[in-house]
């Protein structure tokens, strides 16, 4: 046995990953610390959720090297749906071998139903190690999930780029969107009460494609805060954390910017 592990906060577990459903598959790998789910043949962005072990009531792994499998993203969300909005169920994952399905079992307490799904896994020879979050090591500000979600729907919906400045002295952060029909602009003071952190070595100015960022709302609804970096090569990175009960998951999205603007 690969893997194995049970699960009580069902709800908040489907939240996220549904939200973060943008493509058809997605890779899955058990690690010591956690569960973590990559959105798979995403070209220019790269999305993932980190469940930790401490969500489990059970967590067990094993061969950490070899226990990596890609699966249909939608049919394990709807698994985890099939009893609704009720709350009152557990899932149990195993996974035995390389090759073999994911069992996934849901348990309904109250009415004493159980539901035995197997999903078709395939195969990952490899998959990088390389931590994202090291590229955005420049320039940081954590603030409110929220407030981040309406600096975004406050631009221009209809752009399709977003400029994001950092900058050492004010205003700071700002937001551009910019579209055929003008630009639209809002700005950030670090010293915001949103604000919990600003951090600016020196002033970073990228452009990315707003639909690669927009992405990303759905989650920020089941957010508490979101630290937004970046660093020399443009790479835009956002970590979100979702509240669960005495637990936090943990969202990680990554843009690569379209090119530096110049002043």
């Amino acid at each position: 046995m690969l893997f194995c592990a049970e699960l009580t906060e069902v709800k908040v577990v489907y939240n996220v990953l549904k939200s973060i459903a943008i493509k058809e598959y997605a890779i899955f790998r058990p690690m010591e610390e956690g569960l973590k789910v990559t959105l798979d043949e995403m070209k220019y962005i790269e999305t993932s959720a980190y469940i930790p072990r401490t969500m489990f009531s059970l967590y067990n792994v094993t061969n950490t090297k070899d226990n990596l499998f890609k699966i249909s993203i939608k049919t394990f969300t709807d698994i985890l749906n099939i009893f609704g909005d009720d709350s009152n169920h557990s899932l149990k994952l195993t996974f035995k071998a390389s090759g073999s399905p994911l069992c996934v079992i849901m348990n309904h307490s109250e009415e004493n139903i159980t539901v035995d799904c197997e999903i078709k896994t395939m195969n990952m020879e490899e998959f990088g190690n390389l931590s994202l979050a090291e590229e955005c090591n420049l320039n940081k500000i954590v603030i409110n999930a929220n407030i981040f979600c309406e600096l975004l729907q406050s631009l221009d919906n209809m752009a399709d780029e977003l400029r994001i400045i950092f900058s050492p002295e004010y205003p700071y952060f700002v937001l551009q969107s910019r579209s055929l029909s003008g630009e639209s602009e809002v700005s950030l003071n670090k010293n915001s009460d949103c604000v919990t952190n600003y951090q600016c070595k020196e002033k970073t100015d990228f452009t990315y494609t707003f639909s690669n960022i927009k992405h990303i709302i759905k989650v920020l609804h089941h957010s508490s805060k979101v630290s937004i970096s970046t660093g020399e090569s443009g790479l835009l990175g956002l970590q979100l954390v979702i509240n669960a009960d005495e637990n936090q998951m943990y969202v990680e999205h990554y843009v690569t910017s379209q090119y530096m603007t110049q002043d």
